[in-house]
């Protein structure tokens, strides 16, 4: 069995992935994020490593940030080279010298793409004999292959390239000079504006010419990556890899022309690659010929070629200076044309209940998976053993629906199981939910034009070491509550984890307030955790970088009413006392301290995590339903009213709660006194229907508790 592998790229310094490592599963490794994030051009700069196709560095391939202080500097250095007269023979003494000194001085170099890759071996069962010239270690306990491959400036090519651009680039600073001198006298800014426009293309140039220059090369090195030796064609590596890349634009549509039949093509592809059918098609020219000839089809060809074409060349063989022979129509038939006639008139139909429906009757996501699936099929029969093989796959979730989506990534990872390793791309929230983190490489937009990658099968090699007993029971949390559909964090711009379902109803609906607007536009991942679970995703959210909010319950003692008794009370809420106590470990979890944690914004980690809950500004509230109620009717819980005053609240809010009854269920009278506790203990039951009744009225906004309201202000910052 082959087990070479494709074990990490070390990517640093392209577009916006800046410097990040990319490691490989086994088997297949998602590469998810959102639009932008990345993902096409971390994907593209790959498939240009591992492919023999042509692929020049590009300017959109230098980051930003490098070409903008590249230029900086270079700039002047052009600018008073030609503003000074500089002449063509001396471009190389007085300007590339400067740029790249021969004495090994600072070279004014762009930054460019430099990529770290590490192979790996089973010394028992792999032929290594492909790489076999490459290995930097002789200890036979290793089994690792290790390249560098560069994008590098090929100074002589730069050279030549600005010699051939001098003319332009002297016109261009002469333009720029004779501006700056209208300018200086009579300080125009429609002058000002278009210099600043001349300057800019002449930047253009400069950078253009620059990347020009630029030619890929690999290196052979050690562990370090360093003791470079340099492949004397780049092709020679290439051929150490088998790749196949599968594009997210597939060619599919839903008509039925004769040019939509790509399954069929495809599928004729896939049989041109079985012996039996070549030698088949050795055979046919010669059997297809001769009924044509024993009809005298070609003789009818040929003699009214030979009438209707002798007038024509006999006038036109005059021009010619003599005899040009007989022109004529004749018949030839090759393995090509019976090939291509197969093609054509081949279509791929699906049978059902004994009648044959065209490709396009499936819908375009059933034709796509079957097209991937043809492609991957393809592929499969070039495994090479020697070799490093690889599919990249753009986007398989195009026209698929979540169900599709499901089967077809656990098929994918079961199928290529130690057998090849696939790089998949997605931002489908049904296949990073299907994969399972161990298969897992986040990209995550950090700033503009900045993505970070994050390998989220490190996260899970952490908690499966870790010391901590807590930490290795997240293993089995992360994989079944990612399963279950929580795997849609990975996406978010932002996080709020909050306890049960009246919390989601209430927070959904706060998202449609004007005053929330900001946070609606962004992708908010909600996460129902409970009480306890919020802390489970401290090291993710870390890992990440993403802002979160934790919306839970104080929960102190329920039978605390008064306020001394209040914040004397310990609480119960596991998240709340594990977050508290990273910092205070020996202090007692009484609602007093947690208060004072909060006034001083000891609450709030790493600027990433808030964790917002009841406070005495919530009328010592400690649930939302009693935040809410305290909200609404301006009291908090140590206030008491009769049942008939509850009973007239109920009636003028419209609100859905209950009135407490007696242990034997008989009413209680209409002197008791009841607090907002007692109400809610007997609207336990029911307490989504309470919040049904604070959306349907109307309520939400004048309802929201202190507390959320705080917590939902840090979100947005």
């Amino acid at each position: 069995m082959d087990n070479k592998e494709l074990k990490k790229n070390n990517v640093k310094k392209y577009k916006p992935i800046g410097k990040n490592k990319l490691t490989f599963n086994s088997a297949v490794t998602i590469l998810a994020g959102a639009n932008n994030s990345g993902k096409t051009s971390l994907i593209a700069l790959v498939k240009n490593v591992f492919s023999s196709e042509k692929n020049n560095y590009a300017l959109s391939d230098i980051p930003a940030q490098n070409m903008k202080s590249w230029i900086t500097c270079v700039y002047p250095i052009f600018y008073n080279f030609f503003e000074n007269e500089g002449s063509i023979e001396a471009i190389e003494k007085e300007l590339v010298n400067i740029l790249f000194p021969k004495d090994f001085g600072p070279s004014l170099l762009i930054n460019t793409t430099s990529i770290k890759i590490h192979v790996s071996y089973n010394s028992n069962d792999d032929d290594i004999k492909l790489f076999a010239d490459y290995i930097m270690d002789l200890d036979d306990e290793k089994s690792d292959f290790y390249f560098l491959y560069k994008y590098e400036i090929n100074i002589t090519r730069f050279t030549r390239l600005v010699m051939d651009n001098y003319t332009k680039l002297k016109n261009r600073v002469d333009a720029i000079k004779e501006d700056k001198s209208q300018y200086a006298a009579s300080q125009s800014e429609n002058l000002e504006n278009r210099i600043l426009n001349k300057e800019r293309y002449l930047k253009n140039l400069l950078v253009s010419i620059y990347v020009q220059s630029i030619n890929p090369i690999v290196y052979f090195c050690d562990k370090e990556y360093k003791n470079k030796c340099e492949f004397e064609d780049i092709n020679t590596f290439h051929k150490l890899f088998n790749l196949c890349y599968i594009k997210a634009s597939r060619p599919l549509d839903d008509d039925e022309s004769d040019h939509s039949r790509m399954l069929s093509k495809q599928m004729v592809k896939m049989v041109k690659l079985d012996d039996n059918w070549n030698e088949l098609i050795k055979q046919l020219p010669d059997e297809l010929l001769m009924p044509i000839q024993e009809k005298g089809i070609d003789n009818i060809i040929r003699d009214t070629s030979l009438v209707s074409l002798s007038e024509t060349i006999h006038a036109l063989e005059q021009t010619n200076g003599g005899k040009s022979g007989e022109l004529m129509l004749d018949m030839q038939v090759t393995e090509e044309d019976i090939s291509d006639l197969l093609q054509r008139i081949t279509s791929a139909t699906y049978n059902v209940g004994g009648y044959s429906l065209g490709e396009s009757s499936q819908g375009l996501g059933y034709s796509n998976l079957i097209y991937i699936h043809l492609q991957l099929k393809e592929y499969e029969r070039n495994i090479d053993p020697l070799k490093v093989n690889m599919f990249f796959l753009e986007e398989p979730e195009s026209h698929m629906h979540p169900q599709m989506q499901h089967v077809f990534i656990k098929y994918l990872i079961n199928q290529y199981q130690l057998k090849s390793q696939g790089l998949v791309t997605t931002h489908s929230n049904e296949i990073v939910r299907s994969a399972g983190i161990s298969h897992l490489r986040i990209l995550r937009r950090t700033e503009n034009y900045s993505s970070n990658l994050y390998d989220l099968s490190l996260l899970l090699d952490e908690l499966k070491q870790s010391e901590v007993s807590n930490d290795t029971l997240l293993v089995d949390f992360f994989d079944w509550f990612f399963e279950i559909g929580y795997s849609e964090i990975v996406f978010a711009d932002k996080v709020i984890f909050y306890e049960g379902d009246t919390e989601r109803l209430f927070l959904r609906k706060i998202m449609t307030l004007d005053k929330y607007k900001e946070l609606s536009q962004q992708y908010i991942a909600f996460i129902q955790v409970g009480g306890a679970y919020a802390k489970n995703y401290e090291k993710l959210i870390k890992m990440l970088g993403i802002k979160s909010l934790i919306i839970t319950d104080i929960d102190y003692e329920k039978d605390k009413v008064t306020v001394p008794e209040i914040k004397d009370s310990k609480i119960t809420n596991a998240t709340i006392k594990y977050f508290y106590s990273k910092e205070h470990d020996s202090v007692e979890h009484t609602v007093s301290n947690i208060y004072e944690w909060k006034n001083g914004s000891e609450n709030i980690f790493d600027d990433l995590i808030f964790i917002c809950f009841q406070t005495d500004a919530d009328g010592y509230a400690r649930t939302l339903e009693e935040a809410m109620l305290n909200k609404y009717f301006s009291i908090d819980v140590s206030d008491s009213f009769k049942k008939e005053d509850w009973l007239n609240k109920k009636r003028d809010s419209k609100l859905r709660f209950s009135i407490p009854q007696k242990k034997d269920n008989t009413p209680v009278s209409q002197e008791t006194l009841l607090t907002v506790r007692d109400i809610l203990l007997s609207t336990s039951g029911s307490k989504v229907d309470f919040m049904y009744s604070v959306i349907l009225n109307n309520y939400v906004e004048c309802m929201i508790p202190d507390y959320i309201a705080g917590g939902l202000e840090w979100l947005m910052k």
